[in-house]
C-alpha cells in the first residue's frame, strides 16, 4: 500500500503533505519530517506514512517547508534554522490544520491523533505535545534536538515515548531524559528508549551511513505499540 500526495485548506490555512490510509479505519498518526523536508530524495518519511497506513493507522506527513526541500547538510541546516528561527508560528498553523485534517477524515476512527517525527520533526513532536496537549492523544519523538526550541516539558500532558540513539552526535540524551521527569510530574506515562550502538537517523533506510535495519524495526515496532495501546 502506498500512499499520496494530497492539498486541502482549513480555517485559511493550506496545507500540502503526503496522505497514506489503512485498508480499513483507524485512529491517525501525523508524521513530521526530518531536516531534509518531506520530498527530499534523503527522507523517508512518506515511506514510514505508508508503513503506518499498513499498520492500520490514518498517516499525514504535512510539507513544513512548504515545497522546500535539501539533499545536502548544508542546505538542510538553513532550511531548519529557517523554520525554527523565522517560520514556527507559520508551522504551528499547518500543524493545527493537519490534525483537525485528520480528526475530519472519514478513515479516521476514533478520532485520536498521535504525532511523531524525526530529527528535528522529533523536536516538533515535543514542543507540540507541550503547546496542544488539547489536541493530541500521544506523543513517539524519534531523536528530537531539545536545543532547537523553547520546550516546556511540564506542560506536556500526553503520554509520551522519546526514541533516542545511544551514539547521536546531535542530541544530548541526558537533557531529554531530564524531560522525561519532568513529564512524569504531570501524571501522564512518559518513556525512555535508548538504542544501543547507533547513531542520529538510525531509522532512516536513505542513508546507509547510518541506517540500522534491526534496530530501525525494534524502533519502528515499539511506537507502534505505544500508539496501539494510547490511541485504539
Amino acid at each position: 500500500m502506498s500512499g499520496k500526495t494530497v492539498e486541502f485548506e482549513k480555517d485559511g490555512v493550506k496545507v500540502k503533505g503526503y496522505l497514506a490510509l489503512p485498508c480499513w479505519r483507524g485512529p491517525a498518526v501525523l508524521v513530521m519530517h526530518e531536516w531534509w523536508g518531506l520530498e527530499s530524495p534523503l527522507s523517508n518519511v512518506q515511506e514510514i506514512c505508508d508503513r503506518f497506513a499498513e499498520e492500520g493507522f490514518v498517516a499525514f506527513a504535512p510539507d513544513f517547508y512548504e515545497g522546500k526541500s535539501a539533499d545536502n547538510p548544508d542546505d538542510a541546516g538553513r532550511l531548519m534554522t529557517e523554520m525554527f528561527e523565522r517560520r514556527l508560528d507559520r508551522v504551528r498553523e499547518l500543524f493545527k490544520a493537519s490534525v483537525a485534517f485528520l480528526k475530519e477524515c472519514r478513515y479516521t476512527e476514533p478520532k485520536k491523533v498521535g504525532i511523531t517525527g524525526f530529527c528535528c520533526g522529533g523536536t516538533l513532536a515535543m514542543l507540540f505535545a507541550a503547546e496542544f496537549p488539547e489536541l493530541i492523544d500521544a506523543s513517539v519523538p524519534f531523536y528530537g534536538l531539545p536545543q532547537l526550541a523553547p520546550i516546556d516539558a511540564s506542560k506536556i500532558r500526553v503520554p509520551v515515548y522519546f526514541v533516542l540513539a545511544e551514539k547521536d552526535e546531535f542530541v544530548n540524551n541526558d537533557e531529554v531524559l531530564d524531560m522525561v521527569k519532568a513529564v512524569w510530574k504531570n501524571g501522564v506515562e512518559a518513556a525512555a528508549r535508548v538504542f544501543p550502538g547507533v547513531s542520529h537517523a538510525f531509522l532512516n533506510e536513505k542513508r546507509p551511513e547510518v541506517f540500522n535495519a534491526r534496530k530501525a524495526e525494534e524502533a519502528f515496532r515499539s511506537a507502534v505499540a505505544f500508539f496501539k495501546y494510547h490511541l485504539s
